[in-house]
């Protein structure tokens, strides 16, 4: 998942950047060299988001299952 969401954030922000150039009538290789800089800050960035959001999930899905399983072995002895 991480690397998902840096792969499309350094794409967009990579775009944008070139987009940006282009119209602001730089020069290629200018506009190049920062879009490739700014594709690769965002990248690292992504990273770093994609897995906090990673561990955020397995967390609370791992908390979620714990609360269900003792719920239902409290169920069971209750039942006995």
């Amino acid at each position: 998942m991480a690397l998902h969401v840096a792969c499309r954030m350094a794409l967009i922000a990579f775009a944008t950047m070139s987009v940006q150039g282009v119209l602001e009538g730089a020069a290629f290789e200018g506009v190049i060299l920062t879009a490739l800089q700014i594709g690769t800050g965002v990248f690292i960035t992504g990273l770093l988001i994609g897995e906090a959001t990673r561990r955020l999930i397995e967390d609370m899905v791992q908390a979620t299952v714990r609360r269900i399983l003792d719920e239902h072995s409290d169920r069971t002895a209750n039942r006995t």
